[in-house]
């Protein structure tokens, strides 16, 4: 069994309730003197017992998109050293704040979560997720420099060249998204390498993979494959740790979670810059709490599908109404369209009709391309423009 933080993450149950209740009503008073918003929401609102937790005011999606920039913010913006981006409610831009604190914080979460996964100070890290805008790099660099594992943190931009950094630096273990991991997998068995002649132990995905997804790469890698599970707008990685017996235990001497009409909610106790008070994730969830073989004591959480419509492509999030703000700015603007999501792209199906064609093959070509290229310039994703002859 690998614990970075017996104290905390095994800390007795009694406890542990105890010592969320005074942070969470710490939380509070911050919140009250520091956010306008949640003091306008908050009132008098007090706590005195975990449970009535349930009497105060949820944080949604949509009040983060509004707040944009820096309206949740807790502290003055000199106090902030680290401004992460992220996609918020319906594609809406967020900035995410983080004081010195947040990122020593930040750190010791994910080295948790590293450390379940079986990585030692004697190990090679090499973290490679991709072009998206996911944040969580920061996060797992943080983590293994504090277990003083070594760290390849470059994010090579082809697969030949993250093939030839795990055949020459001999990385232990490769954090990596789920698709750039089935990927390496396909490489490996075109080019014929036998994954064994590797030094692979373990592959820590970005996020959840099913079983089958998860057999696929621990087959064509040779490794032990662990997840992740986190919410970008609260923490990830961070936001709970997967132990050996396959369970997402939250980290709940920082974060207090709920499940309210079948979604999760978190609370996070100790941040400092941008506090969330029962922020809605839009992720569906069950939360247990029995005893876990592993020993830790955190509840153990069961995420589902997204609640919101988010999917993602390429490790984008996009929603659909992104694609109509794309389609916005061309001649398509105000049609109706189709889309088809897989890992890499997306499909836009549109009808040709009278106002939007002439009968020349060029004016069709032309609108495509412009489609396309709208795709990649506002989203970074790829977009394949399919027109369908109308029924």
């Amino acid at each position: 069994m690998s614990v970075l933080d017996r104290r905390n993450e095994m800390m007795p149950r009694a406890e542990l309730e105890q010592l969320q209740l005074e942070r969470l009503q710490a939380l509070l008073v911050r919140l009250k003197r520091n956010v306008r918003r949640c003091r306008e929401k908050l009132g008098e609102a007090r706590v005195q017992s975990i449970e009535e937790i349930e009497r105060l005011p949820f944080t949604t999606p949509e009040e983060l998109a509004q707040c944009f920039p820096y309206g949740m913010f807790a502290f003055p913006l000199r106090e902030i050293i680290r401004l992460h981006t992220a996609v918020g409610a319906e594609g809406k831009p967020l900035v995410i704040g983080h004081t010195r604190n947040d990122l020593l914080e930040w750190g010791r979460l994910a080295g948790r979560q590293l450390v379940a996964s079986g990585v030692t100070a004697n190990d090679v890290v090499q973290i490679g997720l991709g072009p998206s805008s996911y944040p969580g790099l920061s996060g797992y660099v943080l983590g293994a420099e504090l277990i003083e594992a070594s760290v390849i943190a470059e994010d090579p931009l082809h697969l030949d060249y993250q093939l030839a950094t795990l055949q020459s630096y001999r990385p232990t273990i490769l954090i990596t998204t789920p698709t750039n991991a089935l990927e390496l997998t396909r490489l490996l068995e075109q080019r014929r390498v036998d994954p064994q002649s590797l030094h692979l132990r373990t592959v820590l995905l970005s996020r959840q993979a099913d079983s089958e997804t998860r057999n696929l790469i621990a087959a064509g890698l040779f490794a032990a494959v662990k997840c992740n599970f986190g919410v970008r707008e609260v923490s990830d990685p961070g936001l709970c740790v997967e132990c050996e017996s396959g369970r997402f235990h939250v980290n709940e001497d920082q974060f207090l979670v709920e499940v309210q009409d079948g979604e999760l909610v978190v609370t996070t106790l100790c941040r400092e810059a941008m506090p969330m008070l029962r922020y809605r994730t839009r992720v569906a969830c069950a939360i247990s709490r029995e005893k876990c073989p592993c020993g830790r004591t955190g509840a153990m959480i069961h995420p589902g599908r997204r609640l919101d419509g988010r999917r993602l492509v390429n490790e984008t999030p996009l929603y659909e109404r992104q694609v109509a703000e794309v389609l916005a700015q061309t001649e398509a603007a105000g049609h109706p369209f189709q889309i088809e999501v897989s890992d890499r792209h997306i499909v836009v199906r549109m009808q040709m009709c009278e106002d939007l064609f002439s009968d020349t093959i060029w004016v069709v070509e032309r609108l495509t391309h412009v489609i396309e290229s709208e795709f990649l310039a506002r989203l970074g994703i790829e977009a394949r423009v399919v027109f369908t002859s109308p029924r």
